[in-house]
């Protein structure tokens, strides 16, 4: 039992030498630019790839093949901080971070149109060995993995405490003005900073091309999000820390596939990363320096006054925001609601009514990320909580419509407040990956909690919504369910923008803006942000509710992290904290990916350049951040 027991201790730290890498590399870009890199995963991912093409295409030895993925992809992360990232300096905080986003969404599709979008495998040029040491073994692969990852973390290392440009990274991140005051040239330090984490990028992603024999084209996400989660479980501003919590991570999810079941892997895991989050926010080997990033909060143990994204807009001037006044979300619910009666084409009205249902659900999230200031990477679990509370009340228990979307939106409510609290000790980043590690477990949960939500198969079956106000009425079609939809999204949308513009709203802004002086004052703030995310929940809840009565079927797919991240994006385009431009961009950006359906496999580049683009002409949103 104990030979095992270090067996997968040593394959725990394989896989987290890997974790570390990409730890690095968040570490290195944020210590320089204070940006979170979402497009680190894919430089992970292409690194792979790029490795790949090289022993099977142009039949280059393994090392050879490498070396020049690693050299590609430092010139590629090199080249994206120059043309991407830059121009967007005196942006609001958020633009950049989404930048890296619409970066790793090009690059991504592109793999799948260049390599397809199947797993290929990865061909290893030795014969694998396996000791045994009694019931445990050890491979080759893992000692190779863990030997480079070591060697390229010591060379790191080194490089950073004896070398001048190390020390003028090091210079820099801890104190850029000072740096540039010197006579440091910090443009050319961040981007150096960039083709690190590249090239950190890369080697990880080799790696585990080599460690699990294979590539494919999806894999960039969750090592990236895996990575992210090491740096901050380790302290995001400590390359020491980075290192420990790649290695902390690997064997905790090496040791809960043992132990505990496969499926129960990143469960475990991401559990882990929020309760040292509640214990430890800055990390194992972080500093204070994650809180004063959140504003003139962040103070120990407490909710951060300003967000790193509520922040930056009011350092940088705020766009006049452009908002409808309560009663109009009415109007256009009720003009939307004539669409049936102008076309009967099932396509068109589904589409439109996934538009709804999106306007809807962004618009919770703007309440979270843009009044309160929290950024919001988790928020599809409170869809998915929703979703399934409706397909339960009403195909386990016969529920009506209005009876099971009020249940449904209450369930999502406290789902969302209890979700808070551990929350409430976070701040800035720290707080952003406790959403995260959030929404993850919301999505393990719908994965395998069986005996409620069927898994992988599943929650099939949910019968088209009744109206008991209507004596039972039946909306069996697309048309009928239209009316419905239009009606709760209008109301709901409607309500939330009166709150908005009440005193609730106003002390929601000011805590966002100063939680300090909103403590002074005498408010009670944390009363006040469960409010808000109570608030927020319940319209997730009901947005999800509608997505099941729309789907017929419930299935844990729909509610990826990814797709969380995308509900940010849309947020963000809209206005933070405008519920009009929040709406707005659901609406129109969930059309959009029908309307680039002609465009075929390239219209998720499309949607990456439009949202470039968009972040350059109008980086406060659509219609401004309130």
């Amino acid at each position: 039992m104990l030979e095992l027991f270090a067996s997968q201790i040593v394959n725990g730290l394989a896989i987290g030498q890997v974790y570390a890498l990409i730890a690095l590399g968040f570490s290195l870009v944020f210590g320089v630019s204070n940006l979170i890199n979402f497009a680190q995963g894919a430089l992970f991912m292409l690194g792979a790839f790029i490795a790949f093409t090289g022993v099977t295409v142009l039949h280059l030895p393994l090392t050879a093949a490498a070396a020049l993925s690693v050299a590609a992809v430092t010139l590629l992360g090199m080249l994206l901080e120059r043309l991407a990232l830059r121009p967007l300096e005196n942006a609001p905080y958020i633009a950049p971070v989404l930048s890296t986003l619409a970066i790793s969404l090009i690059i991504d599709q592109l793999a799948e149109i260049i390599w397809s979008p199947e797993g290929q495998a990865f061909p290893v040029p030795f014969e694998e060995i396996t000791w045994f040491f009694g019931s445990a073994y050890i491979t080759s692969t893992d000692l190779l993995i863990f030997g480079f990852g070591a060697a390229a973390t010591v060379a790191l290392t080194l490089f950073l405490s004896r070398s001048w440009l190390g020390r003028t990274l090091r210079a820099t991140a801890q104190d850029r003005d000072a740096a540039a005051q010197l006579g440091v040239r910090t443009a050319h330090v961040k981007r150096m900073a960039f083709g690190l984490a590249g090239a950190l990028g890369a080697l990880s992603g080799i790696l585990v091309a080599l460690y699990f024999k294979s590539v494919f084209p999806q894999m960039g996400l969750p090592y990236g999000l895996k990575g992210f989660a090491a740096a901050l479980l380790g302290g995001l501003t400590s390359t020491p820390g980075a290192v420990l919590g790649g290695l902390l991570l690997g064997i905790v999810e090496t040791l809960a596939s043992a132990y505990v079941g496969e499926g129960y892997r990143d469960l475990v895991a991401y559990t882990l990363v929020l309760v040292f989050l509640v214990f430890r926010p800055p990390g194992l080997l972080g500093d204070r320096r994650l809180d004063a990033l959140g504003g003139a909060g962040g103070a120990a143990g407490a909710m951060p006054s300003t967000s790193v994204l509520a922040s930056s807009s009011s350092q940088r001037g705020v766009v006049r925001a452009i908002e409808l006044p309560a009663w109009g979300f009415v109007a256009i619910g009720a003009a939307l609601a004539l669409l049936p009666l102008v076309t009967q084409s099932a396509y068109l009205l589904q589409a439109v009514a996934y538009g709804m249902i999106f306007a809807l659900l962004v618009a919770s999230v703007t309440l979270v990320s843009g009044s309160l200031g929290i950024l919001s990477i988790g928020h599809m679990a409170f869809y998915g909580v929703g979703a399934y509370a409706v397909g339960i009340l009403a195909r386990n228990h016969g529920w009506p419509a209005e009876a099971a979307l009020a249940g449904a939106a209450l369930v999502t409510a406290a789902a969302a407040v209890v979700a808070a609290l551990p929350l409430l000790k976070l701040s800035g980043h720290t707080a952003a990956l406790g959403t995260l590690a959030v929404g993850q477990i919301g999505y393990l949960v719908f994965m395998t909690w069986l005996d409620v939500t069927r898994g992988p198969m599943g929650f099939i079956g949910i019968p088209a919504p009744k109206l008991a106000l209507l004596g039972g009425l039946t909306l069996s079609t697309i048309a009928r369910k239209f009316w419905l939809i239009a009606a709760v999204a209008a109301v709901a949308l409607a309500v939330a923008q009166r709150l908005l513009g009440s005193g609730i709203g106003r002390v929601w802004r000011g805590i966002r803006e100063d939680w300090l002086a909103a403590h002074a004052a005498g408010l009670p703030v944390r009363r006040y942000i469960l409010l808000g995310f109570a608030l927020s929940g319940l319209l997730a809840g009901l947005a999800g509710g509608l997505f099941a009565y729309v789907q017929n079927v419930v299935s844990p797919e729909s509610f990826r992290v990814s797709a969380s991240i995308l509900l940010l994006t849309m947020a963000v385009l809209g206005g933070l904290g405008n519920l009009t431009g929040a709406a707005l961009a659901g609406f129109a950006l969930t059309l959009l990916p029908e309307l680039l359906r002609p465009l075929a496999e390239w219209s998720v580049i499309a949607y990456g350049v439009a949202l470039l683009v968009m972040l350059r002409i109008r980086p406060h949103g659509l219609l401004g951040a309130r």
